[in-house]
């Protein structure tokens, strides 16, 4: 299955005609948890199953508990040991009662959710390859999210007092990219095992690790040295209470005896080299920030829906082929149909066929008009009507002055006058003072057709709201056109752009990416291929570089600088540059100037090391030498120095992009559609 398009319906594909699954729960005792997880897998449990549950010297309340409740649950084998015999030699009673295709292991202080076991037989099922599968849960040592840790010990994570371990389950769920990554140790606490599994390595080792804790490790361990594959079910959330059978500090204990006995067993550096994956790994590092976000992003659309369910807003946005600024606005738009607005697209119908090409799977409706004379009549009815480029605004204008006019608002992604300042030169000395910018946008304005449109459009409809993507376009709107522009803020589509897979640090060569947009002066195009071309002269044995965003005939594009080996990939759609994202370590942006950086904060986002313009708004994101460099991109020594720092200097470069993925998660598209929505309604 790809990590690029989620399968949503992939969790009902199991079979529920026969028992699959043998769920097998040891019990020592801790009546009232156990009473949860009893309730908690009859309520959710859908998939056909045998309940084997293994009472393990437990007092007589709990004793008469299971008694009744296998009375009334007739697929429920109960077996009983007079004396504890400890949690090793009871999951083996379990594991040898077993015989159906899977056999799951989970503690009797867990509750689980709707759909729970579906989606781990689903992660199960993904690939050949995996023997054992566990969920993510709040406290479960590596799996744990959204903390793993915390004081020196693992974090527990408790649930907010407003949300239920069913609700959690959902939302993990529901933002789920299903990347079922793979670990060399998972927590025994809830464990799904391949029947081929316990066929080819057996039991748990009741001699070394008679007491419990440990014997998962060692399982994990004999599985792997069999080539079988260990992966998280991260669609699957499963509370866990911990330690009530035993105390904390018999926890602690028993877990310093199996380390003690595991890297006897096998060696120090096979036990530590999977605990320093596991810890630092980035792919659960990206797993873990998603779901710390989830509960901000969930009360956005829950507050958007109280205030603004049912509002009608249409965007007006005039494009054939998919570019950052459509990206941004189809992303928040559907992050608005969540919110409960009514929410369309106007767009020209001799741009259909191109438009739905390039995002074929859309959910926003899609009102196709002859030509621009037909926007205001498509834009009545709305509450609010967006233009998203200076062109636009004219467009719209004639919905002011109708009786009840919408809300007219223009979405400033760009400072688009400054798209008609051709010498890069130029910028240098625009940001050396406010006042100097005034003096060339006068001489821009005077001699310059297109700077002039550009400008008025901020002009032209009174009252016409504006808001805008970063502090950069903000001031250059305010402190230029003299309007109040509203900050919404970066954002980028967090549920497509992340990193899906480890990156491994043992390469033989670097890859380098970089988008090549001839048509527009501002991006730099010959700038960007003079470096690389100098970086592959130097660095031939060390580099591959990966272009896109222009096809290898274009005119424009056969005159530039190409003497060097690369690979162009041509104009991609959003899925493929999230493809090579995850592919390549390093991405430049050489254009003299960034309103955002859209690109820049996608590659960022899959654990790419980036380098980006330090003129324009890539600082509402990006922080220099921290997550990323920021540079003084109209000089080509300076970029070409930059890179080749990436280049050789591998600690800087792991850093940037490991710290890239903390930072860039925080601007996720529900953050910006919420202030949109203030914005045009207050």
């Amino acid at each position: 299955m790809s990590n690029y398009k989620k399968n949503s319906t992939q969790q009902n594909n199991i079979s529920k005609s026969s028992p699959i699954v043998d769920i097998i729960i040891c019990v020592h005792n801790a009546l009232a948890d156990v009473q949860r997880c009893l309730n908690s897998i009859t309520k959710h449990t859908t998939v056909a199953y045998n309940l084997i549950i293994i009472d393990d010297g437990s007092d007589l309340d709990t004793q008469n508990y299971l008694s009744k409740y296998v009375y009334k649950h007739k697929k429920t084998n109960l077996v009983r040991n007079k004396q504890a015999q400890g949690y090793t030699l009871a999951a083996n009673q379990g594991l040898r009662a077993t015989k159906e295709e899977y056999a799951l292991l989970i503690n009797s202080d867990t509750i689980v959710a709707p759909n729970w076991l579906e989606r781990l037989i689903a992660g199960a099922k993904s690939d050949d390859k995996i023997g054992i599968v566990g969920p993510l849960s709040n406290t479960a040592s590596w799996q744990s999210v959204p903390e793993f840790e915390s004081q020196g010990d693992w974090a527990t994570n408790p649930l907010p007092d407003d949300i239920t371990t069913n609700q959690m389950a959902n939302r993990i769920a529901t933002y789920s990219a299903r990347l079922y990554p793979r670990l060399p140790f998972l927590n025994g606490f809830c464990l799904l095992i391949k029947r081929a599994v316990i066929e080819q390595i057996g039991y748990f080792d009741e001699q070394a690790f008679a007491e419990g804790y440990g014997e998962e490790n060692d399982y994990c361990i004999r599985a792997r040295q069999q080539g079988w594959e260990l992966a998280v079910a991260d669609d699957v959330y499963i509370y866990h209470a911990q330690s009530k059978s035993y105390s904390n500090s018999r926890r602690k204990q028993l877990a310093a005896k199996a380390y003690k006995t595991l890297t006897s067993k096998y060696g120090q550096s096979i036990f530590d080299e999977g605990m320093d994956f596991c810890r630092n790994s980035l792919v659960l590092q990206t797993i873990r920030i998603r779901a710390k976000l989830l509960l901000e992003r969930c009360n956005l659309v829950s507050q958007a829906q109280y205030n603004w369910r049912g509002k009608k807003l249409a965007y007006v946005l005039p494009v054939m082929i998919a570019g950052g600024g459509a990206n941004i606005v189809v992303n928040e738009a559907q992050a608005l149909l969540k919110m409960g607005i009514d929410v369309h697209i106007i767009n020209f119908s001799h741009h259909q066929i191109g438009f739905e090409n390039c995002y074929p799977a859309l959910e926003v409706p899609v009102i196709y008009v002859v030509s621009e004379f037909d926007i205001p009549l498509a834009g009545q009815g709305f509450d609010a009507v967006i233009a998203t480029a200076n062109q636009s605004v004219e467009w719209i204008a004639p919905l002011a002055n109708q009786p009840n006019p919408p809300v007219i608002a223009y979405y400033v992604q760009d400072f688009e006058p400054y798209f008609h300042v051709e010498k890069p030169t130029y910028f240098k000395l625009f940001w050396q003072s406010i006042w100097l910018r005034r003096r060339f946008a006068s001489y821009y304005f005077r001699y310059k057709t297109e700077f002039r449109e550009a400008w008025l459009s901020y002009l032209l409809i009174p009252n016409m709201k504006l808001f805008t993507k970063t502090l950069w376009n903000q001031q250059e709107v305010e402190e230029l056109i003299k309007l109040p522009c509203t900050l919404i803020g970066a954002s980028y589509n967090n549920d497509l752009f992340m990193l899906r897979s480890e990156r491994s640090q043992n390469l033989k060569k670097l890859k380098i990416s970089a988008m090549i947009r001839p048509s527009s002066s501002r991006r730099s195009a010959k700038r960007t291929m003079q470096v690389l071309q100098k970086i592959y002269q130097e660095f031939e044995l060390k580099v591959e570089i990966i272009l896109f965003g222009t096809e290898s005939d274009d005119a424009k594009f056969i005159d530039l600088p190409s003497d060097f080996a690369y690979k162009n990939l041509g104009e991609c759609n959003s899925t493929q540059v999230a493809k090579l994202f995850n592919e390549v370590d390093i991405f430049v942006d050489f254009s003299n100037f960034q309103a955002m950086g859209l690109t820049a904060m996608e590659a960022m986002a899959c654990g790419v090391a980036v380098i980006v313009p330090n003129i324009g708004g890539a600082n509402s994101f990006a922080v220099h030498e921290k997550n990323a460099l920021l540079i003084e991109t109209t000089s080509f020594e300076t970029c070409y120095g930059n890179l080749k720092t990436l280049i050789i200097d591998d600690k800087l470069r792991i850093k940037l992009a490991g710290r890239a993925i903390q930072d860039i998660n925080h601007f996720y598209p529900e953050k910006s559609a919420y202030a949109m929505l203030n914005c045009l309604f207050g």
